[in-house]
């Protein structure tokens, strides 16, 4: 992608406006430093995979509510991602709603472009970009369909082309420019290099001769923290929800990231307990 792009100056310009919310963002569930350091003493570093696996019904009901709340199941899993974090983050602060406030939270979000070339490359084809960002102040009032809707809007407005600078500039060189020769020349669906994201269900033959696959997980070595202390995944493997989750390693670093995941990947799996009033004190007990 950086290749096709050859502009130093987008790259240079989203690496200064992430050092620019890193000198005042709070982090909620810091990393500890010690067991950082410690894992960085290997070569590779050494990170911790931690895996859960969903079930049909709780992807069913979870398409149900998301559907009968006139929203996309992208945008209210990021919200419940968000939620999951301040909630674990009230935990440790003795589980009553902290009087300063939670501070906002943001993530940088993948861009999924792989319909958004000529030739569309098919079902194959996931290039993300990490420069969509969103972000929420949950108060102890707001909604988890509040901060849904809200991250709904901001996703809505990243995406316009224009607000995507180093997509604008691949997309060009890839349809227009000097690499266009090379990516018109593939037969449509052939690319062979892909990063998963989020939210897409597995494409590919999930039976064969010797058995089925029944989930399938992401592992990683380099992942954290160069971009985020905890990198989460989650997918649908036939009709079931695969939740991922790459940590540095350490007893302090991997008990807050199980607690994220349990607590996400149990609010994603039981929609019947969420309802329009569920906000963020509801997650701590949850």
């Amino acid at each position: 992608m950086s290749k096709c792009v050859e502009n130093d100056k987008l790259v240079e310009e989203m690496i200064e406006s992430r050092i620019e919310r890193a000198k005042t963002q709070e982090i909620l569930l810091p990393l500890n430093r010690d067991e950082l350091a410690a894992s960085q003493a290997g070569n590779p570093w050494i990170n911790r995979t931690l895996h859960t696996i969903g079930s049909e019904e709780g992807l069913i009901n979870l398409k149900a509510l998301c559907k009968a709340q006139g929203v996309t199941v992208g945008s209210y899993s990021f919200a419940v991602l968000f939620y999951a974090i301040a909630a674990v983050h009230i935990r440790k602060q003795g589980g009553n709603f902290p009087e300063k406030g939670v501070p906002t939270l943001y993530s940088d979000v993948v861009a999924n472009l792989r319909s958004r070339v000529e030739p569309d490359p098919g079902e194959c084809f996931n290039l993300c970009i990490a420069e969509v960002e969103i972000k929420e102040k949950i108060e102890k009032e707001t909604t988890l369909f509040d901060t849904t809707r809200y991250i709904s809007q901001q996703l809505k407005s990243c995406m316009e082309e224009k607000k995507l600078p180093l997509f604008a500039a691949f997309k060009q060189g890839v349809e227009t420019g000097k690499h266009a020769e090379f990516f018109n020349s593939l037969p449509e669906g052939s690319y062979s290099e892909f990063l998963p994201s989020n939210k897409v269900a597995f494409k590919y033959p999930t039976k064969y001769s010797w058995g089925e696959m029944t989930s399938t997980h992401s592992l990683g070595s380099y992942w954290c923290p160069f971009f985020a202390n905890q990198v989460i995944l989650y997918h649908s493997v036939n009709g079931v929800l695969n939740y991922t989750t790459v940590c540095v390693d350490g007893e302090n670093n991997v008990r807050d990231a199980q607690d994220v995941m349990d607590l996400f990947a149990s609010v994603m799996e039981n929609s019947e307990k969420i309802n329009e009033n569920t906000g963020v004190m509801d997650f701590v007990g949850f």
